[in-house]
């Protein structure tokens, strides 16, 4: 497991970077878009194009690492109400809910992906083959798929051991 461990923090140090730079691309390209069209006036659609793109690969890889550090909004009014072995198997249906769900969109992210390969779309703009964005959907669901399934893992093991740590009544 430890191995898996520092491959997880591979992945996350990997996805930090893809989106800090995702950021940093999406802030200039409206940083010159806005100048553009208060100064300069001419027509630059290509700071929109990039704008948006680097927006939907920001959003999708922070979704992974929202889900893994659990930082996603949910309703937890009920959740939190079950204790002891309850909740594990709420967690772990939870998990298995998720996987599917992260399957599912891994599976229809690959079906769009090859089929704009085999289309040969490009982007309006800056003629980007589209399946460079549909990629965003396969890298993110595969990642979420991957991390979940590892989480999940842990918390099946976690399921038969007691818990170590009492509640604390603030």
């Amino acid at each position: 497991m430890k191995g898996i461990k520092k491959l997880l923090s591979y992945i996350t140090s990997v996805e930090y970077a893809i989106m800090a730079v995702a950021f940093v691309a999406m802030v200039l390209a409206y940083f010159v878009g806005v100048v553009n069209r208060n100064f300069i006036k001419a027509s630059m659609p290509w700071t929109e194009e990039i704008a948006i793109y680097s927006m939907v690969y920001m959003a999708l890889l922070g979704t992974e690492v929202g889900l893994r550090d659990g930082t996603q909004v949910a309703v937890t009014a009920v959740i939190e109400k079950l204790h002891g072995t309850v909740r594990k198997i709420v967690d772990i249906v939870e998990q298995i809910v998720l996987e599917i769900f992260s399957f599912t969109m891994l599976k229809a992210g690959i079906a769009l992906f090859t089929k704009q390969i085999q289309t040969g779309q490009t982007t309006p703009v800056l003629k980007i083959p589209m399946y460079v964005m549909y990629f965003s959907l396969v890298l993110s669901f595969a990642l979420i798929f991957v991390v979940q399934l590892v989480i999940l893992i842990e918390k099946v093991q976690k399921l038969g051991q007691k818990d170590d740590k009492k509640e604390v009544a603030s």
